[in-house]
C-alpha cells in the first residue's frame, strides 16, 4: 500500500500529531518495515524548529522537555531511520532508499506542483494506493489531470489555529503593540481603550495602513565605507558621530550606503533628490529663477493636522503643485500638469 498526504500547512502541529500517531497505529495495520518519507524543500528545517518552541505545546510536552525527553516522536523516529526526510523528490539518497510500500507527506494541496505530481502519475491507477487531501480542497478539480483513477481518496480537516475564547489570554502573554483582527470577527471579540495595543479590523479587498513599529531603520554600510569611519564622542549628548560620504540607496524597505568605488558609474548622470517636506515659499523662489511664475495658497482641512499648501503655476504653463501634510513626518505631493498629476508621498 502506498499512502499520500497532500496538505496545505505540511508541517504545522497538527501534521507533527499525524506523524507521530500515524506512526502508533499504522504498524498494526501494516507491514512493520513500512518506510515513511517527508519530502519538502523547508522539511529539516521546520522540524528543528520544533526544538526550540516548547512554550506554545501541551503540558504533556512540556514536561518531556524538563525530563530531557524528546517533543515529538519523530526525532527519535528520524534517527532510527523510520523517518526519512528529503528537500525533493529527485534527490539522489532519496532515488537510492526508496522502496515501497510506504506513507509519503508532501506539498502541495492544488497537486499542480511538487512532488506530489510526480507521485500521483505513478500510484493514481494502483487500487491498493490512499491519496489523503484537506476537506476544504476539490477534489474533482484537482484530480482531473490523473484520471482515470483508481486510487482511493480520502479527504480529511486539518484546521489549524486558536479559538477565539483564547484570543485575549494570548494577547495578554504577548503584549504586542499592534494588533490586526478580521472585520467579520468584530462583534464576536471586544477590545477595550484601556488596552496597551492598536487594534485594526481589516476586510477583504481592502488596503489598510498599518503604522511601523520601529523607531529607527537598519542601515547597511559597505565594509570598506565601513573601515573608514573615524568616531567622535560627544560628551552632552553621549553620542558617537563620525563623517562619511556614499550614496543612499532605498529599495522594498531596505536601506543601503555605498561608497564611491561601488556607485554605478551612471549615478553622475543621476538628478539629484530631495528628502523631507520642501518649503512653498522656497519652491517658489526657486522655480521663479527658472522663469516658472505662480503664487501660494494655505489651506486646511477639518482636522487640525491635515494641512495643505497649494503653488499655483500661470506661467508658461498652468499647473498645480499640492503638499499636503499629514502628521508625524509624513505627508504626500501632487503635481498636476496639462491634465496629468504625479503623486508622490514621502
Amino acid at each position: 500500500m502506498k499512502l499520500l498526504y497532500c496538505v496545505d500547512r505540511l508541517l504545522d502541529v497538527y501534521m507533527y500529531d499525524i506523524i507521530e500517531n500515524g506512526l502508533i497505529v499504522i504498524p498494526h495495520l501494516l507491514p512493520a518495515d513500512l518506510f515513511q518519507y517527508i519530502i519538502s524543500s523547508v522539511a529539516e528545517e521546520l522540524l528543528a524548529y520544533t526544538n526550540i518552541i516548547p512554550e506554545w505545546l501541551c503540558k504533556q510536552r512540556q514536561e518531556k522537555l524538563f525530563s530531557g525527553e524528546s517533543l515529538f516522536a519523530h526525532v527519535e523516529l528520524i534517527k532510527e531511520k523510520k523517518i526519512h526526510v528529503f528537500p525533493a523528490v529527485h534527490s539522489p539518497k532519496l532515488l537510492i532508499n526508496w522502496q515501497e510500500p510506504c506513507v509519503v507527506f508532501c506539498p502541495h494541496w492544488s497537486l499542480r506542483l511538487g512532488p506530489a505530481v510526480h507521485l500521483l502519475q505513478r500510484w493514481c491507477g494502483d487500487p491498493n494506493s490512499l491519496l489523503v487531501l484537506e476537506d476544504e480542497t476539490d477534489a474533482d478539480i484537482a484530480l482531473l489531470p490523473f484520471k482515470p483513477m483508481s486510487m482511493k481518496v480520502l479527504q480529511c480537516s486539518f484546521l489549524s489555529g486558536i479559538k477565539l475564547q483564547k484570543v485575549k489570554p494570548l494577547l495578554k502573554t504577548l503584549q504586542p503593540k499592534s494588533v490586526l483582527f478580521p472585520e467579520d470577527l468584530r462583534n464576536r471579540v471586544s477590545f477595550t481603550n484601556i488596552n496597551s495595543f492598536s487594534v485594526s479590523h481589516y476586510s477583504e479587498n481592502e488596503t489598510l495602513r498599518i503604522p511601523s513599529l520601529k523607531e529607527s531603520s537598519e542601515l547597511e554600510i559597505a565594509t570598506d565605507l565601513a573601515s573608514q569611519l573615524r568616531w567622535s564622542n560627544l560628551k552632552q549628548r553621549n553620542l558617537n558621530i563620525t563623517r562619511l560620504k556614499g550614496e543612499l540607496l532605498i529599495d522594498q524597505g531596505k536601506h543601503r550606503l555605498l561608497s564611491g568605488n561601488e556607485q554605478d558609474g551612471s549615478s553622475q548622470n543621476k538628478p539629484i533628490l530631495h528628502w523631507g517636506s520642501p518649503d512653498p515659499e522656497n519652491l517658489l523662489a526657486v522655480l521663479s529663477k527658472m522663469g516658472i511664475n505662480g503664487h501660494v495658497e494655505q489651506s486646511m482641512t477639518d482636522a487640525e493636522s491635515d494641512k495643505a499648501c497649494i503653488v499655483h503655476v500661470q506661467d508658461p504653463n498652468k499647473a498645480l503643485i499640492e503638499v499636503r501634510a499629514t502628521g508625524n513626518g509624513r505627508g504626500s505631493m501632487v503635481i498636476d500638469s496639462s491634465g496629468q498629476s504625479k503623486d508622490q508621498s514621502y
